[in-house]
């Protein structure tokens, strides 16, 4: 070959070895499945979206921006019978964040015919994970994702996954954190129960949620949540927009997930149950004495003699930081932790009584204003927390609040999901 080197021809044992090589490598490429999208950033290419990594965000395939529409597709090896599709889209760890927020997949024996899938199309997409049931199983050898619009500008698929009809699809324990603010940014107030419940358990995933996409309908579609956390708020509840509530309302009346509310989320838990969404709320500034709207939700006090205003809190008393509480009665939440324990407050607002069909289940400790510190619904691990778990500073007692949580949530959710087979 020009080198003054020659390379001795392979004996019969040696071509056999090769040729079975080529025929294995010919066949493997004919058995991969072959992958095309209307466009790709470079490091983003269509074949990342079946690559078996169902959460790392930046081994995904993304659309180009600067369009309104896009395309995934791929093509099997063979026909296959498809009856689920299981879709895992955006590219943060917990936010919806460049998903495709309307989209429908699509179905062809040839390449050239599509029909739609029915049961597996979006027009407002909130969840991070969705498991499509088809209304019928299709055989097809191709089928794509027609993607009609995306949050943040360009869509992104982490993972997807085909399955047969009425197959069991196997997804890691998630929870949802739900930012009940005002302010409806997402990551916002809240995303710190994440970290303290992968503390209990490394493998949970996680969504974080405005409270206004937070219902039955977020909950139903599968694979389903385990549990469900609501953040703290900064507004009084005169102030509130109480249509944002409709969804939690929704969701507490038919018990649909176990909840774990702090501080404002825990009153808003109680004025919902006691008086719902209907009716006008009022706080202890703009309340008429004689006639109160909403009596259940006050203030520790007031700085005597200053002029109160709704939204002005600088004249209130406050409790912050780690203050002992005591349990006023057993409940699997605090199994394991003495009867008086030590958590974080911040608040100057709390529950004055309890609402009808929820236990008093913890009170204040020596130095404590407040007495209601948590109460949990009767007949549901439901529970409306004046303190935070989520808040730093007491890690041993809020890690044994959390799991002792998602122990009772997995308990709840058999009992009313029954894994099949047990």
């Amino acid at each position: 070959l020009g080198t003054g080197r020659f390379w001795p021809l392979p004996g019969l044992e040696g071509l056999a070895v090769l040729a079975a090589w080529l025929l294995g490598a010919v066949a493997m490429a004919a058995e991969a499945p072959r992958f095309l999208a209307s466009s790709h950033p470079a490091g983003r290419d269509p074949a990342l979206a079946m690559d078996g990594d169902r959460f790392t965000t930046d081994r995904a395939w993304a659309g180009e921006p600067g369009t309104n529409r896009w395309w995934w597709q791929v093509e099997f090896a063979e026909p296959r019978v498809v009856g689920a599709i299981l879709q895992v889209h955006g590219d943060h760890g917990f936010v919806l964040r460049h998903a495709p927020t309307s989209y429908a997949w699509e179905g062809s024996a040839d390449g050239r015919t599509w029909r739609p899938m029915a049961g597996a199309d979006q027009s407002a997409e909130r969840r991070t994970f969705r498991l499509h049931r088809l209304e019928r199983a299709e055989q097809v050898r191709w089928v794509r994702c027609q993607i009609r619009g995306a949050s943040g500008g360009f869509p992104v698929l982490r993972e997807v996954e085909f399955y047969g009809p009425g197959a069991a699809v196997p997804f890691p324990e998630w929870v949802v954190a739900v930012n009940v603010t005002h302010d409806g940014a997402l990551p916002g107030h809240g995303q710190e129960f994440i970290p303290l419940a992968r503390e209990t358990d490394a493998r949970l995933q996680a969504q974080q949620v405005w409270l206004v996409d937070f219902d039955d309908d977020f909950l139903k579609a599968e694979p389903r949540p385990l549990a469900a956390f609501l953040s703290g708020s900064f507004k009084d509840w005169c102030e509130v927009d109480r249509a944002h509530w409709r969804g939690i309302q929704q969701v507490l009346r038919n018990r649909s997930i176990s909840l774990w509310a702090s501080c404002g989320g825990a009153q808003g838990l109680a004025l919902v149950s006691e008086y719902g969404v209907e009716q006008p709320w009022d706080c202890p500034h703009c309340r008429d004495p004689r006639r109160p709207l909403t009596p259940l939700y006050g203030h520790i006090g007031h700085a005597p003699g200053r002029p109160l205003a709704c939204g002005r809190y600088e004249h209130c008393t406050f409790e912050r930081g780690p203050l002992a509480i005591r349990k006023v009665g057993p409940d699997p939440a605090f199994a394991g932790l003495p009867d008086e324990f030590t958590v974080m407050e911040s608040h100057c607002g709390q529950i004055e009584f309890v609402p009808k069909g929820w236990q008093w289940i913890a009170t204040n400790g020596p130095k404590g204003l407040t007495r209601i510190q948590c109460l949990r619904l009767h007949d549901a691990p439901v529970y409306a927390a004046q303190f935070h778990i989520e808040m730093a500073g007491t890690p041993d007692v809020s890690r044994r609040i959390m799991s002792n949580f998602l122990g009772e949530a997995r308990a709840w959710r058999e009992r009313r999901h029954p894994t099949p087979g047990r």
